[in-house]
This record gives C-alpha cells, structure tokens and sequence, in this order.
C-alpha cells in the first residue's frame, strides 16, 4: 500500500511545497538571532546565550536558532527593570527636614483671626 503523496508527480509536490512555505511565512514571521537582536536592541551573543542558558523563548530548526516577534516581546518583558530611586533621591530624602510653621493654620482663611483678650 502506498501514501497518496507517492503518487503525486515532482510539479505537483513543489506546488504543494510552495503553497505550505507561502502559508507559514504568512501565519508568522521569524527572524535569526542578528536581526532579533536588533529588534529587542541587544547583543547577538546575549541573546543567543539567553536561549541556550536562561530560558529565552525561542524556536530551534536543527541546529538553526530563531526568534518570532511574540518571542522578542517575551524577552523584552523578561528583562524589563522596575524604576527605583537613585542613591541621589534616597540621600536628599534623609538629610531632607521638616518646613517651620509659620504659625498659621493653613486650613483658616487669612480674614479670620481670634486674638486673645487683654
């Protein structure tokens, strides 16, 4: 018994071929690690070690290295530092002191005032 596909002659598997690559490349691009890394504004090398020793999410064809555009966004979030204040803003907040009063209630408009009796 034979797979229908045995039967087909050399033109009409390079169309079916042809057909298959056409719809891959229209479902999803990919990118080799140097334009990755282009795209997320790293290294080659840091990418590519982040895929062979960190975790990156990547796809392997063989000993072919890619990257699809959901892959550099993944990564990009990975490495995505939190803000934190300088040392600069830390030291100026504790030599910072407490403004003097300038014996005003802030909450009381300005017209009104009690002066004590004499």
């Amino acid at each position: 018994m034979t797979s229908p596909e045995a039967n087909r002659t050399g033109t009409e598997r390079e169309a079916m071929i042809d057909a298959a690559m056409r719809a891959l490349e229209q479902g999803e691009v990919t990118l080799d690690p140097k334009e990755a890394a282009r795209v997320i504004g790293c290294g080659e090398r840091w990418l590519r070690d982040g895929a062979n020793q960190r975790g990156f999410p990547h796809h392997r064809f063989g000993k072919f290295l890619r990257f699809s555009l959901q892959d550099c966004r993944e990564i990009r979030e990975m490495n995505r530092e939190k803000g934190r204040p300088s040392a600069l803003a830390k030291a100026r907040r504790r030599k910072a002191t407490p403004r003097k009063s300038t014996g005003r209630d802030p909450a009381m408009p300005a017209t009104v005032r009690f002066e004590p009796a004499a």
